[in-house]
């Protein structure tokens, strides 16, 4: 999938006296968001012009996410809490952490004031607000639709610290999903020790929750600390090779596609292909040895690369193929090779 945003945002952000209030207007190009939450006792109000391509980008167009769901064994994929750092959304999350950065000095203050935003937002669950049992917003979807479950605000506080520059994990519990926050100016009895480092829970699904606070039902569940990698993850969909009739030691035409998917966040660059025909046996006998470069993959775009080579094919012959980029772990794909004797 070839997918471009062209994005104008705007954000202002303003402290007044206002209501508690979420509410969202829909103008031609994009959505305007108000929303307003107490800080320190204080009103709060927050504006943001978000536009319609990127909202509908994540509600319509999920794709990117759906390979997440095809878990092994019940178990995550790789690097699946990516999604919470995608490449669209960060220009927004940029302008608001810019700006809780001007009215938040200390890092604890800008901490809390990410957070008491966040917990403003309506606890709802997926069943209620999108009527599917499960259903994962990406942090501007959860900006618009002003409410969420905890992994969707999370992911938002994520989103935020994460451009804020501040050192965080995602706390998994049963059922449940919160961070942990690290900070020198916070002084809480809890916390959970990860690489050497105190991490202070932090609750999001309703206000008042403090910095170092646990709810009693999960003082003593057991949390597993993930941390959030922003490298994108790149998913080798297939391989497919085919090959024409050839003479006994003829190289034949061969073409390779090969489907690929950037999962993100972010674009993955310097993409290129290694790949070699291997005759198996006791020395491993190199048939074939080619190297391509490809264009750079955005994030969620897929793309099937087709390639020709020239390659002797013999009897318990394999396809490897190693794809590699600036941004991701290299990963290799090995394909059996379908042998026919020609007269």
């Amino acid at each position: 999938m070839r997918f471009r945003l062209h994005l104008i945002i705007l954000l202002l952000v303003s402290f007044s006296f206002t209501t508690l209030a979420h509410s969202v207007e829909e103008c031609d190009d994009y959505y305007e968001v108000e929303h307003s939450w107490k800080y320190k006792g204080k009103e709060c109000s927050i504006t943001l012009n978000i536009s319609k391509n990127l909202y509908n980008y994540y509600r319509n167009d999920r794709e990117h996410l759906a390979y997440v769901y095809q878990f092994n064994d019940g178990e995550l994929p790789p690097n699946y809490y990516s999604f919470m750092l995608s490449e669209h959304d960060r220009p927004v999350m940029q302008s608001i952490a810019q700006e809780f950065s001007r009215y938040a000095l200390t890092e604890k203050d800008r901490i809390e004031l990410a957070l008491t935003f966040v917990q403003s937002l309506r606890y709802a669950f997926d069943a209620d607000s999108k009527g599917k049992d499960e259903y994962v917003r990406y942090p501007v979807e959860t900006l618009v639709d002003g409410c969420g479950d905890c992994e969707d605000k999370v992911a938002l506080l994520v989103a935020l610290l994460y451009e804020m520059d501040i050192d965080f994990v995602l706390l998994v519990l049963p059922e449940h999903m919160a961070l942990g926050v690290h900070c020198d100016e916070v002084e809480a009895n809890r916390y959970l020790l990860f690489q050497d480092n105190k991490y202070y829970y932090m609750e999001t699904t309703m206000p008042n929750w403090q910095i170092g606070q646990i709810p009693d039902d999960y003082l003593k569940a057991e949390m597993e600390v993930v941390p959030v990698d922003d490298t994108p993850s790149v998913l080798v969909k297939g391989v497919s090779f085919e090959s024409k009739a050839a003479l006994a030691y003829q190289k034949a035409s061969c073409i390779l596609k090969v489907d690929l998917h950037n999962l993100g966040p972010g674009k993955v660059t310097n993409v290129r292909l290694h790949v070699r025909v291997i005759e198996r046996g006791k020395h491993n006998r190199l048939l074939a040895e080619e190297y391509y470069s490809l264009r750079n993959l955005q994030e969620g775009e897929q793309r099937t690369e087709t390639l020709s080579l020239k390659s002797l094919i013999k009897a318990n012959s394999v396809l490897e193929v190693e794809l590699t980029g600036t941004e991701i772990t290299p990963q290799v794909s090995t394909l059996e090779m379908q042998y026919r004797k020609t007269r």
